[in-house]
Order: structure tokens, then sequence, then C-alpha cells
């Protein structure tokens, strides 16, 4: 008997992933049960409890991930504030370096939070729950094997992996991170990547702007920066300075190790199991970043309200970003 493969060999190394069982359903499919390590553990709940999201509304209800993330409002609140009344005020400098400096720093962070609400609130790539349906098993021809998650009741498409916090299993999951509340996978990865890239600009042109304030301040005994009294100015600078040293150090790894991901065409669950030979033929990196951004290339990849909706086929998988 040949069998049709569906999944690679490895894909029960899950991030959540623990044990597998194997049973043969009245379809003639094989059928393999992965077991979340956390239904094991029993700090799970089922997938049809009322604080799991939904693919229409998508919010994961977890307070830690949601606390994490309004503190990145926050922070970001408190750079407005440190960079328009304290670095950038128009006592210090002229009208026009005040106005093209407020214009090219508003640019960056507006598209910066974009970036992070769209990752935050947009579907990752969640499987559809309990579609191991005896009529969507018997799409498969007879001995395929197929791979299904024993808490969703999903059947599990390649490089998907169940996620304890969402409750779901996402397709090409790289992580779930708490900053945005939400997993990254297929579907928002671009917007994760838009996010953390933006950020890193608006940082870096933070701190530059930040070290003229300094120059200009100091030399002149602060007569020149007079809308504060020195002691509260040199205080805003400093913690702007460190809030801009933290976010230039997260937002930088975080996007070179994203590229790098892309560039070797593995996530993160992938790289941190070890896992190197997925019996894929190796994709160029304009492909790779097509699977990610969609296949159009184009001003669209750096906008994080254009969605990448275009078909990709990688091998004998169809990706279809359908958020």
């Amino acid at each position: 008997m040949s069998f049709a493969r569906l999944l690679p060999a490895n894909n029960n190394d899950d991030d959540d992933d623990d044990d597998e069982t194997n049973s043969l359903s009245e379809t003639g499919v094989i059928v393999k049960d992965i077991v979340p390590r956390s239904m094991v553990n029993d700090d799970d709940c089922t997938c049809t409890c009322a604080c799991c999201p939904t693919i229409s509304d998508w919010c994961i209800k977890d307070a830690f991930g949601l606390s994490c993330g309004i503190m990145t409002w926050i922070f970001f609140l408190y750079g407005e504030f440190v960079f328009v009344f304290v670095i950038l005020t128009p006592k210090t400098y002229s009208l026009l370096f005040y106005w093209i400096n407020f214009f090219i720093f508003h640019l960056l962070e507006f598209l910066a939070i974009s970036s992070h609400f769209r990752t935050m609130f947009s579907n990752p790539g969640a499987v559809p729950l309990k579609n191991a349906t005896r009529e969507n098993l018997l799409r498969y021809g007879n001995g395929t094997i197929v791979y299904r998650c024993a808490m969703c009741q999903s059947i599990k498409p390649p490089r998907a992996h169940h996620c304890s916090v969402c409750k779901r299993c996402i397709k090409r999951m790289d992580h779930h991170c708490v900053f945005v509340n939400n997993c990254v996978g297929q579907n928002n990865q671009k917007y994760f990547i838009l996010f953390t890239f933006y950020t890193f600009i608006l940082t870096i042109y933070g701190l530059f702007l930040l070290g003229i304030h300094i120059t200009t301040c100091i030399p002149s005994n602060w007569t020149a920066c007079p809308a504060w009294p020195p002691p509260v100015t040199l205080l805003f600078m400093i913690s702007f300075g460190l809030e801009g040293l933290s976010f230039l150090a997260f937002t930088g790894v975080m996007t070179c190790t994203q590229l790098c991901s892309i560039y070797t065409d593995t996530n993160q669950i992938e790289l941190f199991k070890g896992v190197t030979n997925l019996n894929r033929e190796r994709n160029s990196f304009i492909y790779s970043l097509k699977i990610v951004f969609g296949s159009r290339i184009g001003l669209t990849w750096l906008n994080p309200f254009s969605k990448p909706i275009y078909l990709i086929t990688q091998n004998d998988e169809r990706i279809i970003f359908d958020i």
C-alpha cells in the first residue's frame, strides 16, 4: 500500500506536542492524534470554552498578555510625550526643524503602532476547530496519513503547532509573543516584522535627536533648553534614553531573527527543537519573503494595512492567507 504524505514526518515536534496515538478511521484514512503537552498536564481548557477566540473576532483573553500589550502602548505614549514636549520644542529649535522632525517621528510611530495593532488583533492562522470530521476525511485517499490535534480535534496542516495560550492550532506558527498578546503565524508574521522594524527605526531616530538635544543643552548650561528645569529635563532624557536602548535591543534582535528565519525557511519552534531536515527543497530568500509578505513585490510589503492575500505554493503545500 502506498501512503500519500499530507504532512512531513516530523510534524509532531510541536511547541506543545508531546504524545501521539494512531487510529484508523472508518474512512480508511490513517489518523494520528497529536496530544498537546498542556492537555497531558491538565493545565489547558478545551477549545470550546468561552475564553477562546474566534476567527471573526480575534482577541486573546490572557491577562498577562493583555497587560504586556497595554504596557507597550504606554511606553509609546511616554516616548511621544518626551519627544514632543522635552526634546523637540520650538523654543530650542527653529520651526522648520521642529515640523520636519515632528512629521518624521509621528509617521514612524503611526506605522509602528498600527503594525502592533494588526499583529495583536489579527487571526494568526488558526485551524478551524473540530474539522477532522468524516466529511473532511473523505477528501483524502485511502491510506493517507492525517495528523489530528487531540485538543482541537482539527486536521493539522504542515508545520502547524498547538498554542497553549491561544488554545488553537496555528498554521506555520513561529512563536507566541506576550508583547502583542498573540501568536506569530502564517497570517500575521508580516505585521509582526513591520512592528519590530518600524519600532527599531523609530528608536534610532529618537536616540539620534536625543543626542542632538544633549549636545545643545549641556554646552549652553541649559539656557538653550528653557522648556523644563534642568533636573527635570535631565530625568526625562535619561528615562527616554534607557527606554530607547531597551526597545532598540529588543526590536533589533527580533527583526534580525525573523529575517533569518525567513532566509532559512524555518520558524522559531523548529530552530528551538533543532529541526533542520524537513524534507523540503530550499527556497530562495525572495520566495520565502513572498510567503510572508505576499506574492506581489511592492510597497504593499511595507504597508501594515495591506493583507498578504495572494496564493503561495510551496512544494505541495498551498498557503492561503485567509484573514
